[in-house]
């Protein structure tokens, strides 16, 4: 291309140059124009330059591009048998192949596992209670229930020397199980040495399917061990009404 542009300036040159002994002539000017154009000037027609210009990019085309190598198929996948276990698979070698575990094996050491768990929650819960509740200072206090036939348990509220301290509304899953003779715990906490007073105010349905409400409460003393209070609802025969009654465990 620079060859090409070289060229035209120079025929551009000349074309000037015809243009200005035209005007003189035209002028009526007789002093003659020498036009030396030197030994050096080449003549070169305009086919020539179309011919060159067709030609030149035949030549960029010509000049092969650099083959770009084709990446070979195998560095396309990936062995997770080597980014998962850093060699052959467990199933390739004899010494890394997982047995196959009957259900009954694996029943039984899921059973195993859960065990585990349910004794270090256990350790976890007695540990907790040992921090937060020093037996140097602590009070627990328990609900048991054998009144079925003459009182239907509602709720429970404990006040700990005229300060509220729980209040507990049953469900149907709780009042089952204490029918069945389970032990409620229905506070822990601190207490410190020295004499106390607990209310527990008991409400629910008593006979005849009428709303019943008692308040029952005992003074205690708190020494340097770990104090139980049961509060007890208990059914009279004799007289046909639900009984109430706090106690201390010795």
């Amino acid at each position: 291309m620079n060859a090409i542009n070289h060229i035209l300036s120079r025929l551009f040159v000349a074309l000037l140059l015809i243009s200005a002994c035209n005007l003189t002539s035209a002028e009526e000017i007789d002093d003659t124009v020498d036009l030396d154009l030197g030994d050096d000037l080449e003549f070169i027609e305009i086919d020539e330059i179309l011919d060159e210009e067709a030609s030149a990019p035949e030549q960029v085309q010509s000049a092969p591009a650099p083959a770009v190598a084709a990446p070979e198929e195998e560095g396309e996948f990936v062995d997770l048998n080597q980014i998962l276990y850093g060699g052959e698979a467990p199933g390739d070698s004899e010494e890394g192949t997982i047995a196959k575990k009957d259900p009954e094996t694996m029943q039984q050491e899921m059973q195993q596992l859960k065990e585990k768990i349910l004794q270090v929650n256990r350790d976890l819960f007695i540990l907790e209670e040992d921090l937060l509740f020093p037996s140097s200072t602590q009070v627990n206090v328990f609900v048991s229930f054998d009144a079925l036939e003459y009182f239907q348990l509602d709720g429970v509220t404990l006040k700990l020397n005229d300060r509220p301290i729980s209040n507990h509304l049953y469900t149907e899953r709780e009042l089952k199980a204490m029918n069945r003779g389970a032990v409620q715990r229905l506070f822990t906490g601190n207490l410190p040495v020295g004499e106390h007073e607990l209310v527990a105010v008991v409400t629910g349905i008593g006979p005849e399917g009428r709303d019943y409400k008692r308040a029952v409460s005992i003074a205690f003393e708190k020494t340097s061990g770990t104090k139980y209070i049961e509060l007890k609802i208990e059914g009279d025969d004799l007289r046909k009404q639900p009984g109430f009654q706090l106690k201390q465990w010795e």
